[in-house]
C-alpha cells in the first residue's frame, strides 16, 4: 500500500509499505479522507519515520476478534485510550492516563496519510448515514476539539468573545460561538484571508495590535499557540472572564505578572481534544444544519499530491 514519509525540510515522499494486519481487538480501516493539521508543520519541517495523519475517516475492511461489520463507516479517534481507567469509565476518554499514544504521532501508531490504518475497534466513531466521510474529518479536530472547549467553559453564557488565531480550529470555535448565539464575537489574526474567513461566521475582524482596545471581553479562546497571544489574552480579559488555552505552543510561555494580568479575578483553562461521549451530539449539530461543513474545505487532493497539499496549507 501507499504511505507518506515526511523527510524533513518540507519534503514528502509517497512510498510502498506492507499493508498492516489488525491484531486482536483491532480493525483495518481503508482511509477515505485525512485532514491536514497545523500541528503537523513540525514533522513537515523536521521529518519523521512515522506516517503522520490523525484526522481520519474511512470504512472498515477487516476486523480481528471484534464485532464490527465490514463496511462500517467511521471517523477515527486520535488517542489510543485504555477504556478501563477512571477517566475512561467516566466518559472523558480525552483524559485517559493509560493511553498508548496518539495516532500519527506516537510510534508505532502510523497515521492516516496512507491507504490503510489499523486502530483499536473502540477508536471507531460510527457515522450517521447522512454524514459523509469528508464532513466526518471535521468532526474530529475542527469541530470536536473546538466545541469541547466551548462546553467546558459554558461559552453560551458569554456576551463578548474573542478568538485569537483563525486557522481551521479557530474557525471551528467561531462556528460554535455563532451556533450558541453569543452576541458579539471578534477574531484576531495576522493573515488577512483568515480574518475574511472569520467574518463568514459573524466575527468582527481585528488586527492583533488592535486587541488591547477591546473592552469587556468575558471569553477569549487562544488558538494560535503563541506565547505572545497568551500574554495578550490574560492582559485583555475582563474581570471574572475566562481565557481558554486551545493552541499548541512549541515554546515556553514566560508569564510576567503585571497589573493588567494580576489585579483582577479570571480563569485560565486548558482544553484538550474531546471525549468520545460528545461525538453523537456533534454529529447532530452538523445534521441540524447549525454548521455547514463546506465552509471549511478549500481543497481535496489525493494522497499522491500530499506534498502539494501541504505547500498550499503552509502558504496560508
Amino acid at each position: 500500500m501507499r504511505a507518506a514519509r515526511f523527510r524533513g525540510n518540507q519534503r514528502i515522499e509517497i512510498i510502498d509499505v506492507p499493508r498492516p494486519e489488525p491484531g486482536p481487538g483491532e480493525v483495518l480501516v481503508e482511509v477515505a479522507y485525512c485532514g491536514l493539521c497545523g500541528s503537523e508543520r513540525l514533522p513537515h519541517r523536521r521529518g519523521t519515520d512515522l506516517t503522520p495523519g490523525h484526522e481520519v475517516s474511512g470504512a472498515v475492511v477487516a476486523a480481528n476478534g471484534c464485532d464490527v461489520a465490514e463496511g462500517t463507516r467511521a471517523a477515527v479517534y486520535l488517542s489510543m485510550f485504555c477504556g478501563e481507567c477512571r477517566y475512561c469509565k467516566e466518559g472523558t476518554t480525552n483524559l485517559c492516563r493509560r493511553s498508548r499514544g496518539l495516532l500519527g504521532w506516537t510510534p508505532p501508531l502510523h497515521g492516516g496519510y496512507a491507504d490503510y490504518v489499523v486502530v483499536p475497534a473502540r477508536n471507531l466513531l460510527p457515522l450517521h448515514p447522512d454524514v459523509d466521510l469528508q464532513a466526518a474529518v471535521l468532526l474530529l479536530d475542527t469541530f470536536g476539539t473546538a466545541w469541547h472547549a466551548l462546553r467546558l467553559v459554558h461559552a453560551e453564557e458569554a456576551t463578548r468573545a474573542l478568538v485569537i488565531g483563525c486557522g481551521p480550529l479557530g474557525l471551528g470555535v467561531l462556528a460554535g460561538l455563532q451556533s450558541l448565539g453569543v452576541r458579539e464575537t471578534y477574531a484576531s489574526d495576522f493573515v488577512a484571508s483568515r480574518l475574511a474567513a472569520a467574518e463568514e461566521f459573524g466575527a468582527a475582524p481585528v488586527r492583533p495590535e488592535e486587541v488591547p482596545a477591546l473592552e469587556d471581553l468575558d471569553l477569549i479562546v487562544e488558538v494560535a499557540g503563541q506565547p505572545a497571544a497568551l500574554t495578550q489574552a490574560v492582559n485583555v480579559i475582563a474581570p471574572r472572564g475566562t481565557v481558554v488555552m486551545l493552541g499548541e505552543p512549541r515554546e515556553d510561555w514566560p508569564f510576567h505578572p503585571c497589573p493588567t494580568s494580576m489585579l483582577k479575578d479570571y480563569s485560565l483553562v486548558r482544553s484538550w481534544y474531546f471525549p468520545v461521549s460528545e461525538f453523537a451530539e456533534n454529529q447532530q449539530r452538523l445534521l441540524d444544519g447549525k454548521v455547514t461543513a463546506a465552509q471549511f474545505v478549500s481543497h481535496v487532493l489525493p494522497l499522491d499530491r500530499l506534498d502539494e497539499a501541504f505547500r498550499l496549507f503552509v502558504s496560508g
